[in-house]
């Protein structure tokens, strides 16, 4: 991985610090339980306002983390197609190349051709 130069991190501290005094106020100030229910299904379920909310947040992160990764799930496939693809056109090419030389090595000589253009006219 790259190293973050400093304006990185000086951004990402400016953005974390933030966020995370707030989720602790709203932690600290929300330490009442409350009853959750869910309507299809039966019984209750007793916690505090700040752990439910910190649990739907996670789960809403988890989501939607695997919506994306399941976006670019398609174009890494293709990518790697491509990067197999391209490393067998290459061998491909070196066996070529080598066949070529094996070719002329084994040709006779060809006698030199006169140039086309008579170098002492110049």
């Amino acid at each position: 991985m790259a190293r973050r130069n400093w304006a990185t991190k000086l951004i990402s501290f400016c953005v974390t610090f933030p966020v995370t005094l707030i989720v602790v106020l709203f932690a600290v100030s929300n330490r009442n339980p409350v009853t959750m229910e869910l309507w299809p299904l039966p019984g209750a379920l007793d916690a505090p306002l700040y752990l439910i909310f910190l649990v739907a947040v996670a789960a809403g992160f988890v989501l939607g983390g695997a919506i994306a990764w399941s976006g670019e799930l398609g174009h890494k496939m293709r990518a790697n197609r491509a990067e197999k693809r391209a490393d067998d056109l290459e061998r491909e090419l070196a066996v070529m190349r080598i066949r070529e030389e094996e070719i002329r090595a084994q040709a006779p000589n060809a006698p030199k051709r006169p140039a086309l253009v008579d170098k002492r006219a110049s």
